[in-house]
C-alpha cells in the first residue's frame, strides 16, 4: 500500500488537474426518464429545479481532440455528502467503446464532496460520454456529452501522440500527492483535499496477455474511503486524482490491484 501522513506530504497543484480537462459546453435542463430508470438531466440549466441541479453530475472532458490514448475526465457533483443523504457511487459508460465502461467510482460521506478525475482510452470518431450517479435517498441521474476524437493527425499542428505505451510492462509502486499541501503548506482539520495518484502500469486488452488495474481501493485514518473499480478503458500510466475530507489527522493509504491479482 502506498501511504501518506496527510499533515506532512509535499506535492502538485490541483489546478495541474484541472488542467488536464477543458470544460465542455453545459447543455442541462428537465430531467427525463431514461430506459435504466435514471433520469436523464439536458437542455437548459436554468430550468432545473433544486432536486435537479442538486444530483446533476458536472462532467468535464474536452469536446474534440487528437490524443485518444489519454483523454481527461472529470467528474464532480455540489450533491451533500452527509450519512443520511450523499451519492454512493459514479458510473462513467461510453456505449460505442469495446470497453464501454470506464469506471465505477463508489464513494462514502468520508469523501466530502464528489470528486474523481483520471484519463481514458477512446477510439476516433464521435461518441458520447455518460456519466450516471447515484443517491442514496433519490436513484440514478445521469448527464451525457459528445466528444470528438480527430481521426486525421495531419490536420493538428503538431505530430499526434503514441497510441500504445512505449515503456514495456514496468510498473511501479503510486505515489500519492497533496496539493493543498504545496500550496499552503499546511492542511485545515475538516477542509476538503484532492490527493492525487501517479501510477506507472500498463492497461491493454484484446491480446494474448491483457493486464490492467482492476481496483482501487483509499484509505484513511484506518477506515476504507473510496473503492473505484477499474477497467482496459483506462489509459496507461494514469494519472486520478479524489477528494477526501480531512476530518482529522492520520495516514491516507490507497490499495491497487490489476487483473493478474498483483497488489
Amino acid at each position: 500500500m502506498a501511504r501518506q501522513p496527510i499533515f506532512r506530504a509535499r506535492v502538485l497543484s490541483r489546478r495541474d488537474v484541472l488542467g488536464l480537462a477543458s470544460v465542455a459546453g453545459l447543455c442541462i435542463g428537465g430531467a427525463r426518464a431514461a430506459s435504466s430508470g435514471r433520469r436523464l438531466l439536458g437542455g437548459d440549466p436554468a430550468l432545473l429545479s433544486p432536486l435537479e441541479r442538486e444530483h446533476l453530475p458536472l462532467l468535464r472532458i474536452p469536446a474534440k481532440t487528437r490524443n485518444a490514448h489519454k483523454v481527461p475526465i472529470v467528474v464532480e457533483m455540489s450533491h451533500p455528502m452527509t450519512a443520511d443523504h450523499h451519492v454512493t457511487k459514479v458510473e462513467v459508460v461510453n456505449d460505442r467503446e469495446p470497453v464501454p465502461s470506464m469506471g465505477t467510482f463508489r464513494f462514502t460521506p468520508a469523501n466530502g464532496v464528489v470528486y474523481v478525475g483520471f484519463q481514458a482510452r477512446m477510439d476516433d470518431g464521435d461518441s458520447e460520454v455518460t456519466v450516471t450517479a447515484e443517491c442514496n435517498r433519490h436513484g440514478a441521474w445521469a448527464i451525457r456529452r459528445r466528444i470528438t476524437i480527430a481521426e486525421d493527425p495531419e490536420g493538428c499542428s503538431a505530430t499526434a501522440p503514441p497510441r500504445a505505451r512505449t515503456a514495456g510492462n514496468d510498473i511501479h509502486p503510486p505515489e500519492i500527492r497533496i496539493p493543498e499541501l504545496v500550496e499552503r503548506g499546511r492542511i485545515r482539520r475538516g477542509e476538503v483535499i484532492h490527493p492525487q495518484l501517479k501510477i506507472r502500469h500498463p492497461n491493454r486488452t484484446g491480446t494474448s496477455e491483457p493486464l490492467h488495474l482492476k481496483d482501487l481501493e483509499v484509505w484513511f485514518a484506518g477506515q476504507r474511503v473510496s473503492r473505484f473499480e477499474l477497467t482496459p478503458a483506462l489509459s496507461d500510466d494514469p494519472f486520478i486524482s479524489f477528494a477526501l475530507l480531512a476530518s482529522r489527522e492520520g495516514v491516507l493509504g490507497v490499495r491497487l490491484a490489476n487483473n493478474r491479482g498483483q497488489r
